[in-house]
């Protein structure tokens, strides 16, 4: 009967660097792909005319940061003040 123990090895110095690199580049790519969508939302919201905007209340000057706080790179303040705002009114 021939038993055979695997034991563990720490990474290499080298498949840290491949592992630290593929990382990297997924955060990286991750990045890339959410400011895509940020700034393809920003293009549609500033293609409204004012009168729309102004139905929605938001104002023109308001677009980047609404823009943020909907993909998440800002806090939501905005959005909270909304979602009271309609709260209240109903």
């Amino acid at each position: 009967m021939n038993t055979s123990i695997q034991t563990l090895h720490a990474p290499s110095a080298l498949q840290r660097f491949v592992f630290a690199t593929v990382a990297a580049l997924r955060n990286t790519a991750a990045a890339w792909q959410r400011s895509r969508r940020r700034r393809a939302a920003l293009r549609e919201l500033e293609a409204l005319d004012d009168h729309v905007l102004k139905d929605i209340g938001v104002r023109r000057s308001e677009l980047p940061s609404l823009v943020a706080e909907l993909v998440g790179a800002a806090p939501a303040t905005r959005r909270a003040a909304m979602e009271r705002r309609t709260r209240v009114r109903t």
